[in-house]
């Protein structure tokens, strides 16, 4: 039996200050993001485990899946955050983030540096 594996979603390219911020609240030892735009705006989420499918489950282009808990802290609007247009809006901010990560990692390790100076 085939995995039924969903349509390519097309990124909405959220930016940070624009589409969310990260909050925190005394006490606790994790940073949230809070959606400030759209129709989310105002819901609160932390992310948990972040991965990607089995090579079997690659879409037909060759990707992997990203597979990602999350935990919604607020939800004063009353949003369906199990939706799967949540999930793919939620999705596209924490591959913002990864992206982010990825790129500060690099300059720390002065790739960039590295690759300006060739």
């Amino acid at each position: 039996m085939n995995p039924k594996i969903p349509p390519t979603h097309k990124t909405t390219s959220p930016k940070h200050q624009e589409d969310y911020v990260f909050v925190e609240k005394p006490g606790e030892d994790f940073t949230g993001i809070k959606l400030i735009s759209g129709p989310y705006a105002s819901i609160v989420l932390k992310y948990g485990n972040v991965g990607f499918r089995p090579v079997s489950e690659k879409t037909p282009d060759g990707a992997l899946p990203m597979v990602f808990d999350y935990t919604v802290i607020e939800n004063k609007i009353g949003a369906d955050t199990d939706s799967q247009e949540f999930i793919n809006h939620i999705g596209d901010i924490l591959v913002v983030l990864l992206d982010e990560q990825l790129k500060e990692k690099k300059e720390l390790n002065g790739e960039n540096w590295k690759n300006s100076t060739s």
